[in-house]
Protein backbone atom coordinates (compact mmCIF):
# COMPACT_ATOMS: atom_id res chain seq x y z
CA UNK A 1 0.00 0.00 0.00
CA UNK A 2 2.94 2.39 -0.43
CA UNK A 3 1.32 3.75 -3.57
CA UNK A 4 -1.58 5.22 -1.58
CA UNK A 5 0.57 7.66 0.42
CA UNK A 6 1.33 10.06 -2.46
CA UNK A 7 -2.34 10.04 -3.44
CA UNK A 8 -3.42 10.86 0.12
CA UNK A 9 -0.89 13.68 0.16
CA UNK A 10 -2.26 14.92 -3.17
CA UNK A 11 -5.84 14.79 -1.83
CA UNK A 12 -4.78 16.93 1.13
CA UNK A 13 -3.22 19.51 -1.17
CA UNK A 14 -6.33 19.55 -3.34
CA UNK A 15 -8.52 20.17 -0.30
CA UNK A 16 -6.30 23.12 0.61
CA UNK A 17 -6.58 24.55 -2.90
CA UNK A 18 -10.34 24.02 -2.79
CA UNK A 19 -10.53 26.21 0.31
CA UNK A 20 -8.58 28.92 -1.47
CA UNK A 21 -10.99 28.72 -4.40
CA UNK A 22 -13.99 29.12 -2.10
CA UNK A 23 -12.40 32.20 -0.49
CA UNK A 24 -11.66 33.66 -3.90
CA UNK A 25 -15.26 33.08 -4.91
CA UNK A 26 -16.56 35.41 -2.18
CA UNK A 27 -14.63 38.37 -3.61
CA UNK A 28 -16.32 40.42 -6.34
CA UNK A 29 -14.68 39.50 -9.61
CA UNK A 30 -14.37 41.99 -12.46
CA UNK A 31 -14.00 41.43 -16.18
CA UNK A 32 -10.16 41.47 -16.18
CA UNK A 33 -10.28 38.50 -13.84
CA UNK A 34 -11.65 36.30 -16.62
CA UNK A 35 -7.99 35.68 -17.41
CA UNK A 36 -7.49 34.56 -13.82
CA UNK A 37 -10.34 32.11 -14.24
CA UNK A 38 -8.66 30.72 -17.33
CA UNK A 39 -5.38 30.39 -15.40
CA UNK A 40 -7.17 28.58 -12.57
CA UNK A 41 -8.85 26.30 -15.08
CA UNK A 42 -5.44 25.48 -16.60
CA UNK A 43 -4.10 24.70 -13.11
CA UNK A 44 -7.06 22.39 -12.47
CA UNK A 45 -6.41 20.60 -15.75
CA UNK A 46 -2.76 20.17 -14.78
CA UNK A 47 -3.76 18.74 -11.39
CA UNK A 48 -6.23 16.38 -13.10
CA UNK A 49 -3.47 15.22 -15.40
CA UNK A 50 -1.26 14.48 -12.39
CA UNK A 51 -4.05 12.47 -10.74
CA UNK A 52 -4.68 10.51 -13.94
CA UNK A 53 -0.96 9.86 -14.42
CA UNK A 54 -0.76 8.58 -10.85
CA UNK A 55 -3.78 6.36 -11.52
CA UNK A 56 -2.11 4.93 -14.63
CA UNK A 57 1.08 4.08 -12.77
CA UNK A 58 -0.89 2.64 -9.83
CA UNK A 59 -3.04 0.47 -12.07
CA UNK A 60 0.05 -0.77 -13.91
CA UNK A 61 1.54 -1.76 -10.56
CA UNK A 62 -1.69 -3.59 -9.70
CA UNK A 63 -1.10 -6.06 -12.50
CA UNK A 64 2.03 -7.25 -10.68
CA UNK A 65 0.01 -8.23 -7.60
CA UNK A 66 -2.01 -11.36 -6.89
CA UNK A 67 -5.26 -9.51 -6.05
CA UNK A 68 -5.44 -7.46 -9.22
CA UNK A 69 -9.16 -6.63 -9.04
CA UNK A 70 -9.01 -5.37 -5.45
CA UNK A 71 -5.98 -3.26 -6.25
CA UNK A 72 -7.63 -1.79 -9.36
CA UNK A 73 -10.82 -1.03 -7.43
CA UNK A 74 -8.80 0.77 -4.76
CA UNK A 75 -6.91 2.74 -7.42
CA UNK A 76 -10.18 3.77 -9.08
CA UNK A 77 -11.71 4.79 -5.77
CA UNK A 78 -8.65 6.92 -4.95
CA UNK A 79 -8.76 8.49 -8.40
CA UNK A 80 -12.40 9.49 -7.96
CA UNK A 81 -11.71 10.86 -4.48
CA UNK A 82 -8.86 12.96 -5.86
CA UNK A 83 -10.86 14.19 -8.86
CA UNK A 84 -14.01 15.14 -6.92
CA UNK A 85 -12.62 18.38 -5.38
CA UNK A 86 -11.14 19.33 -8.75
CA UNK A 87 -14.51 18.85 -10.43
CA UNK A 88 -16.16 21.00 -7.74
CA UNK A 89 -13.60 23.78 -8.27
CA UNK A 90 -14.19 23.58 -12.01
CA UNK A 91 -17.96 23.86 -11.49
CA UNK A 92 -17.42 26.92 -9.28
CA UNK A 93 -15.18 28.51 -11.91
CA UNK A 94 -17.76 27.86 -14.62
CA UNK A 95 -20.46 29.49 -12.50
CA UNK A 96 -18.25 32.51 -11.79
CA UNK A 97 -17.40 32.82 -15.49
CA UNK A 98 -21.10 32.71 -16.43
CA UNK A 99 -21.80 35.37 -13.81
CA UNK A 100 -19.04 37.61 -15.16
CA UNK A 101 -20.22 37.20 -18.73
CA UNK A 102 -23.77 38.06 -17.69
CA UNK A 103 -22.56 41.19 -15.87
CA UNK A 104 -20.58 42.18 -18.96
CA UNK A 105 -23.62 41.60 -21.17
CA UNK A 106 -25.82 43.70 -18.89
CA UNK A 107 -23.21 46.47 -18.87
CA UNK A 108 -23.06 46.48 -22.67
CA UNK A 109 -26.86 46.62 -22.87
CA UNK A 110 -27.05 49.52 -20.42
CA UNK A 111 -24.28 51.36 -22.31
CA UNK A 112 -26.15 50.79 -25.54
CA UNK A 113 -29.42 52.02 -24.01
CA UNK A 114 -27.74 55.13 -22.58
CA UNK A 115 -26.09 55.91 -25.92
CA UNK A 116 -29.49 55.64 -27.64
CA UNK A 117 -30.99 57.95 -25.01
CA UNK A 118 -28.24 60.53 -25.64
CA UNK A 119 -29.04 60.64 -29.38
Amino acid sequence: MTLTFPLRHLIGMLALFGGVAVCAQSINVTAPELGDIQAQRAAIEQEKKQVLDLFQSTSKACWQKFAVNDCLALARRQKYQALAPLDQREIQLNAKERELKELDRQQRLSDKASSKGAN
